[in-house]
């Protein structure tokens, strides 16, 4: 999009990515100042934690799609308990953010959860992007920045897209692997053009590893630059995407274990979901020196089918647990970030959003032969969400940045619910929050600096909410109401951190956080609501140290630790890992050699009913070499051949219907990846 200049990897004001619409860097004086200090890892400058991904290391990365390429997030855990299209589930800060309820996603200007979503508040769905037109990646922990909006409780992700100079021009790519998988990718980046006009398409089937696995998906992606004057612009996004994919579901871990079923197989052999997705999008932005601004208008068309059964015939003996979900919904949005400079050391910026959406879900439940004997969902929903943030950046010396200001957001819903008796359908309710935010940067040495960050996340509750009454009827099972009254969840996050870089060798960063949440929200994947728990504490320590022993080597290791407590009973909080450690290394030497290995250390994490899940190791690599017109590229996941529980949960199911059915919960699974390589020729010119 407008402005994403890439800067020399040696070379890194510690600001925003992207510095010509969403500039947060200080007066001119403060930015040599700042730019002497030759750090390679990137950050956004406001806080330690805060990370740019870059293009040889996502080039380098092993990936099978997309969505691989957030494994490279320091602290940042994905795990697909479905399969490849449909959302996975993530782990960050101590949070079990679901599908997305807790990770702000956006694709340049473009927002990507999806509120209200039929399977999950927020879901994110990211296998529709392409890969290769990924440009950067940018990452932010906590809920420290103005433009940090609605699901950004914990943190805040975005991908650019673009194809940066020395990848310019047409290529295509063949990759086949060892699950029957074939993949074509095309990208055509005119070396005319600048970074950010593109076009890509990539199809793709695979059979998967163990059964129904299986996936198949279609996409499209275009970006222009349509116009350029004087430091001005206007961009162009088109993406269009079509997948289905089978479901596994989980398996019991004592089925497992008594040779009822293989580690690799699964309970459900006929189900599946698929996945549709079209954006279109103009961003016009640039600067006059004085005043910055981007302005983005987009809309979106979505399609989600899903047929699944997580618990067998524990609910319901004699139908079955299983049931399909369907979502149509329609977006439309808009968003605006302006700064004009009004002194030395003063800079004043706007961000303000809106954005509607028209939603029409439901949930039939379905008997094992596919069949419907019930509806159990049917909604209309209309909802809109409203965005204020005014701010300042105030640079008083050189070593100091201040950054802050106050959000005020505002959601409506209005839900019609065809199930319920006519003149009784209709439920509407509005809600309103402010958030402070701020940023505090202190350069003591030329290498050294320390941060200190404030910030008040939140996520909007799911419009599905305001169709539960106020209070519950007498002699009603209270757990029929699970979420309670609609509210915003909000978080209240604190940083401390710092980045030193001793060397040009090595440069390392220490953060400590604080989390805090009044009244904690979770979904359970069994029942389908919102479950409202007490008031929780996240406290934790993030470290890494990278090491660039050369200008075409960089190695890193990253630690997270969190403890996560509820705020009462001091029972740990379901869900996420307390340790979470990555070791990562990408090579791209100027003859043409590239490698990418990528290593991480899971420990326990608790998980409901006072069970845990158990640890895992990991390691994924790929090397590849490319000649003049010709690149080979072999990637191997799981080199060590590993069998690891990539997801774990404790509920209760029934599958076996000649044993008894029992509410009591056990371990279930989804079997990580075993080994698996993908080999695959790209062709330049």
């Amino acid at each position: 999009m407008i402005g994403l200049g890439t800067a020399a990897t040696a070379d890194v004001a510690l600001a925003s990515p992207f510095a010509v619409v969403h500039p947060v860097e200080p007066p001119s004086d403060d930015v040599e100042a700042v730019r002497t200090v030759k750090v390679r890892t990137r950050s956004d400058g406001l806080t330690a934690s805060g990370r740019r991904i870059g293009a040889d290391q996502i080039a380098t990365a092993p990936k099978r799609s997309a969505e691989d390429l957030l494994r490279m997030v320091p602290g940042l855990l994905i795990v697909q308990h479905g399969n490849q299209g449909k959302g996975y589930q993530f782990y960050v800060r101590g949070f079990d953010a679901v599908h997305g309820a807790d990770i702000e996603f956006e694709v340049g200007d473009v927002p990507i959860n999806e509120p209200s979503n039929v399977h999950a508040h927020g879901y994110l769905d990211l296998a529709w992007i392409i890969p290769e037109a990924v440009k950067q990646i940018d990452a932010h922990k906590g809920a420290f920045r103005l433009d940090q909006g609605n699901f950004a409780t914990a943190a805040s992700i975005r991908y650019e897209l673009g194809v940066p100079t020395k990848l310019r021009g047409t290529r295509v790519s063949y990759e086949v692997g060892t699950t029957n998988r074939h993949r074509v990718a095309v990208v055509h980046a005119p070396k005319s053009r600048g970074e950010e006009t593109f076009i890509a398409a990539e199809v793709l089937t695979d059979a998967g590893y163990g059964e129904n696995r299986r996936a198949r998906r279609l996409s499209t992606m275009g970006q222009l630059r349509v116009w350029e004057k004087d430091g001005w612009g206007l961009d162009a996004l088109a993406t269009l995407y079509t997948a289905d994919f089978g479901m596994p579901g989980t398996i019991r871990l004592d089925d497992v274990n008594s040779g009822r079923v293989g580690f690799y197989d699964a309970y459900n052999q006929d189900t599946g979901g698929k996945s549709q997705r079209s954006i279109a999008a103009l961003r016009f932005g640039g600067t006059d020196g004085t005043n910055r601004v981007s302005t983005t208008l987009w809309a979106q068309g979505r399609r989600l089918r899903l047929d699944e059964n997580y618990t067998g015939a524990l609910v319901d003996p004699v139908h079955g647990d299983r049931h399909q979900q369907r979502q149509d919904a329609a977006a439309l949005g808009v968003s605006v970030d302006y700064e004009r400079q009004l002194s030395e050391i003063a800079a004043l910026r706007l961000v303000a959003s809106w954005r509607g959406d028209a939603i029409d879900q439901g949930q039939d439940e379905v008997l094992e032969s596919g069949g419907i004997w019930s509806t159990s969902r049917d909604l209309d929903i209309l909802q809109q969400s409203f965005g204020l943030a005014p701010g300042l950046r105030l640079t008083p010396r050189k070593w100091l940045l201040v950054d802050g200001g106050v959000r005020f957001d505002a959601y409506d819903g209005h839900v019609r619910d065809h199930l319920q008796p006519a003149g009784n359908q209709s439920y509407s309710g509005t809600l309103v929050q402010v958030s402070p935010r701020l940023s505090t940067r202190f350069t003591i040495r030329e290498r050294w600096q320390i941060f200190g960050a404030y910030g008040r996340g939140f996520r909007t509750p799911e419009a599905r909410a305001f169709t539960l009454p106020d209070a519950p009827q007498e002699n009603v099972d209270l757990d029929t109401y699970k979420g309670g009254k609609p509210f915003m969840t909000t978080t209240e996050n604190v940083e401390v951190g710092a980045r030193v870089q001793p060397s040009e060798l090595f440069d390392v960063g220490l953060a400590m956080f604080g989390i805090w949440i009044g009244r904690e929200s979770l979904f359970d994947h069994v029942s389908g609501f919102n479950v409202e728990l007490g008031g929780t504490r996240r406290l934790g320590v993030e470290g890494d140290v990278q090491i660039h022993p050369t200008r075409w080597l960089d190695l890193g290791v990253d630690v997270t630790a969190v403890r996560g407590r509820f705020t009462d009973s001091k029972g740990p909080i379901p869900g996420a890992p307390s340790l979470f450690v990555q070791i990562q290394a990408a090579l791209n030497h100027p003859k043409g050699y590239r490698a990418g290995v990528r290593w991480f250390v899971l420990g326990p994490r608790p998980l409901t009913y006072g069970a845990r899940a158990g640890a895992a190791t990991v390691m994924d690599a790929s090397i590849g070499y490319r000649m003049k017109w010709l690149q080979l590229d072999l990637a191997v996941d799981n080199i060590f051949g590993s069998k690891w529980r990539e997801g774990e949960y404790n509920f209760a199911s029934w599958w076996d219907r000649s044993e008894r059915a029992s509410q009591i919960p056990a371990i279930h699974f989804v079997a990580g990846p075993p080994t698996m390589a993908r080999l695959s020729a790209t062709f330049f010119w």
